[in-house]
C-alpha cells in the first residue's frame, strides 16, 4: 500500500520531530508516548466491552474541534451515563482545553497513524464507536477500528479550502479510509459537495449542521456584565471593542495586532474613551503583542487600562459579553478566520476580514442577519467599528436579540448526531 510505504519512509523524520519537540519543551513530557499508542494509564478500562459498558472514542484535533465536541460529549453523557468517553486531541493546546471537559472519562493524544501504534491504542480502548470531529481521515486507524467492529462517524464535518486542495491531491491515499466511515454528518450543503469531490461515498454523506451552535453559552445578565466590567477596570458607559483570537501576519500581511492598533488610533479620534481588548489566539505571542500595543495592560497581571491584552486561557467567550463590537482574528491575515459563535452568543455583532473560509457558513449567516460585516483593510475596519459604536442603545439591543436569535434557531445539531450514532449502533 502506497500510504504505508510513505509512512514507513517518513517514520524516522516523524520520530525525530517529536523527540526534538520533547527536548525543546514543546511536547508534553508526561503524555507524549500516547502518540505512539501507549495508552497504559487507560489500561484498566480495556475490558469495557466485556462488562457490557459502552465505549465512545471522540477525536478532536485542536481547540476549535474540542469546543465543537463538547456538546457531543454532553449529549453522550446524558444518554449513556455509565459509558466510557475517551477524548483525544492532536495539539497540546487542544489537550489543555480537553482536560476541562467534565463529561470525558479520559483524555489522551491521538496516536500517529502507523499500523502498530493505532493497533496498540485500539487494543487498550476497544471502542464501540469512533466519532471524528470535522474531518480526520486516518486510513490505518480506521481500518483497525473497523476490524474490531467499531462504528465510525464524522461529526460536524467541514472541508476548508486548503483541506479541499489537499484532499483532491491525496484522493487515492484517502480512498480506503473514507470507505470505512459509516456516516459523514456535514455542516452544510457546500461541505457535502466537497466531501463528494474528495471521494466520500455520496450515500453516506448528509447535512446535519454545526455543533458549535449547541456549545454557545447563554448570554450574561446585565448584572453579570456590570460586574465583569468592574473586574476589568472598565468605566461604565465607555465603549468597548474586543479583538478575539488575533493571529500573526502571513504572506506579506503584518501581524493583526499592528493593524488593530492602527484602526484603534483612528476610532479614538471620534471615541476618545474607547477601551480596546485584544486576545491573541496563541498565548506564546503575548510578548510580541505587547510590542505592538505599547503601554497595554495585561489581564494575567491584574492590570487595567484603555488597551488590555487578554492573556488568560479560556476567558474570551465570557469577556465578549461586555463588548459593543467584536473583531474576529485570523481574517485580515489569511488564516481562514476564527470563531464567530462566541460573540454572537453574547449578543455582540462581529466584524471580520476577507479571509473567512474556515468560518464561511456562520459568517454568511451573520451577514444575512445583519449582525456581521466583512471589511477589507484597516480603513474599512476603523470605519465599521466607529459606525457600530455610534448606534443608539435601542439599535444595539435589537442587534443583540438578532445575534442571539441566530444562535438559538440553529441549535439541536448534537442531539441529531447522537440519534444517528445510536441508530448505527442498533439502539
Amino acid at each position: 500500500m502506497i500510504y504505508n510505504l510513505l509512512l514507513f519512509l517518513l517514520s524516522p523524520l516523524l520520530v525525530a520531530y517529536y523527540l526534538f519537540r520533547l527536548a525543546t519543551g514543546k511536547e508534553d513530557p508526561v503524555h507524549w508516548r500516547e502518540r505512539f499508542g501507549y495508552f497504559s494509564p487507560l489500561s484498566p478500562f480495556s475490558p469495557l466491552s466485556a462488562r457490557g459498558q459502552k465505549c465512545f472514542w471522540v477525536h478532536a484535533v485542536s481547540v476549535g474541534e474540542v469546543i465543537a465536541a463538547k456538546p457531543i460529549l454532553r449529549e453522550l453523557r446524558k444518554r449513556h451515563p455509565e459509558a466510557f468517553l475517551l477524548l483525544t486531541t492532536t495539539t497540546r493546546g487542544g489537550r489543555e482545553v480537553a482536560q476541562g471537559v467534565a463529561e470525558a472519562s479520559a483524555v489522551a493524544y491521538f496516536p500517529l497513524d502507523f499500523p502498530w501504534t493505532v493497533s496498540r491504542a485500539l487494543r487498550a480502548i476497544r471502542p464501540d464507536a469512533v466519532l471524528l470531529m470535522e474531518w480526520e481521515i486516518w486510513p490505518n486507524f480506521l481500518a483497525a477500528a473497523k476490524t474490531q467492529g467499531a462504528r465510525v462517524m464524522v461529526l460536524n464535518g467541514r472541508i476548508s479550502d486548503k483541506g479541499l486542495r489537499r484532499g483532491l491531491k491525496a484522493r487515492g491515499l484517502l480512498k480506503s479510509g473514507l470507505a470505512r466511515v459509516d456516516l459523514f454528518a456535514m455542516q452544510s450543503g457546500e461541505d457535502v459537495c466537497r466531501a463528494g469531490l474528495v471521494g466520500a461515498p455520496s450515500e453516506k454523506v448528509q447535512v446535519f449542521g454545526n455543533t458549535k451552535f449547541d456549545e454557545s453559552a447563554t448570554m450574561l445578565s446585565a448584572e453579570e456584565r456590570i460586574k465583569l466590567r468592574e473586574e476589568l477596570g472598565i468605566p461604565q458607559g465607555a465603549p468597548v471593542w474586543i479583538c478575539g483570537s488575533t493571529r500573526g501576519g502571513k504572506e506579506g500581511i503584518p501581524d493583526e495586532e499592528l493593524l488593530v492598533a492602527e484602526a484603534a488610533m483612528r476610532v479614538r479620534e471620534r471615541f476618545a474613551e474607547l477601551v480596546l481588548i485584544v486576545a491573541p489566539r496563541h498565548l506564546e505571542r503575548v510578548e510580541t503583542v505587547r510590542a505592538h500595543l505599547p503601554g497595554a495592560a495585561q489581564r494575567s497581571k491584574g492590570e487595567c487600562g484603555p488597551t488590555l491584552i487578554l492573556d488568560t486561557f479560556g476567558e474570551l467567550g465570557r469577556v465578549y459579553a461586555i463588548a459593543d463590537i467584536a473583531f474576529i482574528g485570523g481574517s485580515l491575515a489569511p488564516w481562514g478566520g476564527q470563531s464567530v459563535f462566541q460573540p454572537l452568543a453574547q449578543g455582540v455583532p462581529a466584524l471580520f476580514g476577507p479571509n473567512m473560509n474556515n468560518q464561511r457558513d456562520i459568517a454568511a449567516l451573520a451577514i444575512a442577519e445583519g449582525v456581521g460585516e466583512q471589511v477589507r483593510d484597516v480603513a474599512g475596519l476603523a470605519s465599521a467599528v466607529s459606525r457600530w459604536l455610534a448606534l443608539t442603545g435601542e439599535e444595539k439591543a435589537e442587534n443583540a436579540a438578532k445575534a442571539r436569535g441566530l444562535i438559538e434557531r440553529n441549535q439541536g445539531v448534537s442531539a441529531r448526531c447522537i440519534d444517528a450514532v445510536e441508530s448505527l449502533l442498533g439502539r
